[in-house]
């Protein structure tokens, strides 16, 4: 297929009024990035939702036609643009702004399936209002989407709510984001508490928002959540980078109440000095507290035992791919090989399904490459996802230490695994009585 102009492409996809598919074999990372930016930088002037398909990657036969990382372009190129990964999504106009990755076992064909914001154009209005613009009036977005972490978090029960918070946030990070989307939630429903006190009744959309979240619960969620953040800091159950921030942040706020003690001073404020000395005198306890705390190394991920049993599985498959060099593989070397792609597809699957619920870039980031360079055990190697290695699921090619998400390409992933262990291959490896000499000098050449 030929490359189609970034503008060309971006301006079908725009111009869609229904749902519609693009394939994207023959594009360039470039020209991938290029277009969904384009394409999905502003909403859709509909008003009702559709879904937009793209192919970024097929099996074995038709591999080659797509670029490796054509899939994570696509969702990084999403994230950056606000979208979310929402693997519930479904083609109604609640779930636009979201995606979804999927596998048609059938056609074999790897996809991307984006569900586009929408400019809701009514009767004959100059300018499209996005959803109703309820959610520009709140800190959270109006309506919650079912089956979003948002949405989850809000509508459970206290109890419910409690039991699985170590669950989908065991990290302080992750805990911290979502104390924000409670703030948020909490704050809205004051606002729409507010309005009702006045006699000004809510939209529909605001109104089942109010009756299905309201506001008592989810300050007694926000309150168990702040107890038990800070018996976590106090624990000292921190990385390394969540002790940083928060050092960081206890010194801001030393500054700032040195500050604010100058000015009162200034002001002959007595009372005020010393209710601000006996803050400051708290933040430096606390600040004594967190040094003297030991960086604890981030959490497995959450699939990392299924993981590492799918790598140790690949080993003999990868030794096998290396040792056949400069032969022809037998019918049965053929058949084990092609399971070598299925177990890098779903190795790449379970690592972007390990994803938290409320976890950044960075902590993701930092715990799959504690995965990827985790030894196989027996292996004497290491099980390092090959062309996962510095690259981050689901941003692309942001940059020499970024990327690779679900959409992982087994040849590199093959290739990096394999050049680890390459000279343990060839020094097994014995070229069989009866023939087989050209492989063996092929081994002896790649021992060298």
């Amino acid at each position: 297929m030929s490359q189609t102009p970034v503008s060309g492409t971006a301006a079908s996809i725009r111009a869609s009024v229904e749902s519609e598919t693009f394939d994207l074999a023959g594009h360039s990372p470039t020209n991938i990035e290029g277009t969904i930016t384009s394409a999905f930088s502003s909403p859709f002037p509909l008003s009702q939702m559709i879904r937009i398909t793209f192919i970024v990657g097929a099996g074995k036969l038709s591999r080659q036609k797509y670029d490796d990382k054509a899939g994570q372009l696509v969702t990084s190129s999403l994230r950056k643009l606000g979208y979310v990964e929402d693997r519930a999504a479904s083609c109604v106009n609640e779930c636009g702004g979201s995606f979804k990755t999927q596998h048609d076992t059938g056609k074999n064909l790897f996809t991307v399936v984006v569900f586009p914001k929408l400019a809701e154009v009514r009767g004959d209005q100059e300018h499209p209002n996005i959803n109703d613009s309820a959610s520009e009036q709140y800190p959270i977005a109006i309506p919650l989407v079912e089956g979003t972490p948002e949405h989850k978090v809000l509508l459970a029960s206290e109890a419910t709510f409690q039991k699985m918070l170590p669950s989908i946030c065991p990290s302080w990070s992750e805990k911290k984001v979502c104390s924000e989307v409670l703030k948020a939630a909490l704050d809205t429903a004051d606002t729409m508490n507010s309005k009702l006190m006045m006699g000004t009744p809510l939209p529909e959309q605001e109104q089942q928002f109010y009756d299905a979240v309201g506001g008592s619960i989810v300050g007694t969620k926000l309150e168990f959540l702040k107890k038990t953040m800070q018996k976590q800091v106090e624990s000292g159950s921190l990385t390394s980078n969540e002790r940083e921030k928060l050092l960081e942040q206890v010194a801001e706020r030393i500054n700032s109440l040195d500050d604010e003690i100058q000015v009162a001073l200034q002001q002959s404020k007595e009372k005020k000095v010393a209710n601000l000395t006996i803050q400051k005198e708290k933040a430096i306890a606390r600040k004594k507290m967190i040094e003297g705390r030991t960086p604890q190394p981030p959490h497995d991920l959450k699939h990392d035992a299924q993981i590492m049993k799918l790598k140790k599985k690949l080993q003999p498959l990868l030794k096998l791919e290396q040792s056949s060099k400069g032969r022809l593989l037998t019918m049965k070397e053929t058949k084990e090989l092609a399971e070598k792609d299925e177990i890098l597809e779903e190795i790449a699957q379970l690592e972007e399904s390990s994803r938290g619920w409320f976890e950044d870039e960075d902590s993701f980031q930092a715990r799959l490459e504690i995965s990827r360079k985790k030894t196989v055990s027996g292996s004497g190697a290491s099980s390092k996802t090959p062309s996962g290695a510095g690259k981050k699921p689901g941003t692309g090619s942001r940059s020499a230490g970024a990327a690779s998400t679900s959409w992982v390409t087994p040849g590199g992933l093959a290739a990096k695994q394999s050049a680890l262990g390459r000279k343990a291959v060839a020094k097994k490896s014995k070229p069989s009585p009866g023939g087989g000499v050209f492989a063996a000098m092929m081994m002896d050449s790649d021992s060298d």
